[in-house]
């Protein structure tokens, strides 16, 4: 037994320092290198370009900006994945023992390709759904969104999933294949700027005209508002006990939009006690009873 151990541990070695399988080595070294040589330059090239061309672009206020990013990412990363593909080929047809492994599995590719096919059915939904997506574009990179009742920006899209950085600073992992298939808000497709809204409740004695100044006033002394839309108040309902006015106004985008409707409420209640202007208040009234 020691004998045969010893003269298969001679024919592995003898094999190995053979200058034929040395070569294959060396070989398979050198286009790994290649491979991850042209990875790496590519994605210096897109940091550049990136740095130099989508910077500009942004800067010049180019809406197409995102989408463009977006599919140069998804382009890039298909890329990359089919050069190491490539090259993980030409390192495995050096091989004799590769080369009968493939043959066979080109002998069985119908059976193979049912089956790796319903293994992987998933796997490339994600990746066809995501050049979907790259191109047809629902969504960009930092677009403002609501999905499944969680608002934030989408940070990053990937060939398998996509991640929404949420205003409270999570991350959402979403698979390509499910963002398709859902109903995603996207409040930047077209057009940033939104429109806030705040509903006010006061009393039927409220001076609405002076009301409406104070929003003016407020609203435009605000670094939030858009500045390219008058606010608005409207009296817009009455109930038993109240006035409902709706104060409108516009910022650039989602979280302008938050903090402007804040702003409103808050400088709203201080003009409100200052002015000693009535908020809603239950009044009993009722007649006299002679004694």
């Amino acid at each position: 037994m020691d004998i045969k151990e010893d003269f298969m541990w001679q024919n592995i070695i003898s094999r190995m320092l053979a200058p034929e399988f040395i070569t294959k080595i060396m070989s398979s070294l050198i286009i790994l290198a290649v491979a991850t040589a042209v990875a790496t330059i590519l994605n210096i090239l897109v940091k550049r370009w990136r740095k130099r061309v989508v910077d500009l672009l942004r800067a010049k206020g180019v809406e197409q900006t995102a989408a463009l990013e977006t599919q140069v990412m998804i382009i890039r990363r298909l890329f990359i994945a089919g050069l190491y593909f490539f090259a993980l080929m030409l390192i495995l047809l050096q091989f004799d023992a590769a080369r009968s492994i493939g043959a066979g599995l080109l002998a069985s590719a119908g059976v193979a390709g049912i089956i790796i096919g319903m293994a992987a059915q998933s796997t490339f939904s994600n990746i066809v759904a995501g050049v979907m997506i790259a191109f047809s574009q629902p969504v960009k990179l930092n677009d403002a969104v609501i999905f499944e009742g969680d608002f934030g920006w989408i940070e990053e899209i990937s060939l398998m999933h996509t991640i929404i950085k949420t205003w409270d600073n999570r991350r959402i992992v979403v698979p390509n294949g499910i963002l398709a298939n859902k109903v995603i808000q996207n409040w930047t497709m077209k057009d940033a700027s939104l429109l806030g809204i705040v509903m006010l409740y006061v009393d039927y004695y409220c001076d609405v005209d002076k009301v409406r100044n104070w929003v003016s006033e407020i609203v435009k002394g605000s670094q939030y508002w858009s500045g390219d839309s008058e606010p608005g108040i409207q009296v817009v309902d009455f109930t038993e006990k109240t006035m409902i006015l709706r104060i409108l106004a516009k910022a650039n985008d989602a979280p302008s939009t938050w903090n402007l409707r804040c702003e409103i409420r808050e400088k709203l209640i201080k003009k409100f006690k200052e002015a000693k202007l009535p908020l809603p208040r239950i009044r009993i009234e009722g007649s006299k009873i002679e004694t």
